[in-house]
């Protein structure tokens, strides 16, 4: 008698833990599912916000929507590159422009202060050309890595969106 009593009592127990369970469920999953879709909303702008720039592609603007601007005044200039493994050093000279896009919201804003930062956007190009070996900027790749970092960074002075893209024209590496 006593193991079905206690039998009883397991099977009771389990019962009322199940339906403990469901109502539990029932009233926590469409909590959840609100919060997941806040977490979300919340994810995909801080994404946005992170990839601006990066993903953009200055080709997709029409010719006439654009802007480019000298920074190194229509002359080639020299650069240094890092040292190879040797403690050889090379050098890049190239013209290195920047690509605007008129139709930007902060273009009209912005786009007279790059005369007066002209110092500052040559000290990043410089900078970013030092980071680089001479083999790595030759190839492809590497030159499309300088171009994307010089443009973080231009754009991260600027805190803006409008430039769309660097430049660098007539480079002979050595």
């Amino acid at each position: 008698m006593k193991k079905n009593l206690m039998t009883v009592l397991i099977m009771a127990l389990v019962v009322v833990n199940v339906a403990l369970s469901a109502i539990i469920m029932i009233t926590l999953v469409p909590a959840t599912k609100q919060s997941n879709e806040l977490i979300t909303k919340v994810c995909s702008a801080i994404d946005l916000e992170l990839e601006s720039g990066k993903v953009f592609n200055p080709n997709t603007i029409p010719v006439e929507q654009t802007d480019v601007i000298s920074l190194t005044n229509g002359e080639a200039m020299t650069f240094n590159l890092m040292d190879d493994a040797q403690g050889k050093s090379h050098y890049v000279v190239a013209k290195v422009s920047i690509t605007l896009n008129k139709e930007d919201s902060d273009y009209a804003e912005k786009s007279p202060l790059i005369a007066g930062r002209e110092e500052l956007l040559q000290e990043i190009i410089t900078n970013t050309f030092l980071r680089y070996g001479y083999n790595e900027v030759r190839t492809t790749e590497g030159q499309e890595k300088v171009r994307n970092e010089m443009l973080e960074q231009i754009q991260e002075l600027f805190d803006s969106d409008f430039i769309i893209g660097v430049n660098i024209s007539n480079a002979n590496y050595q």
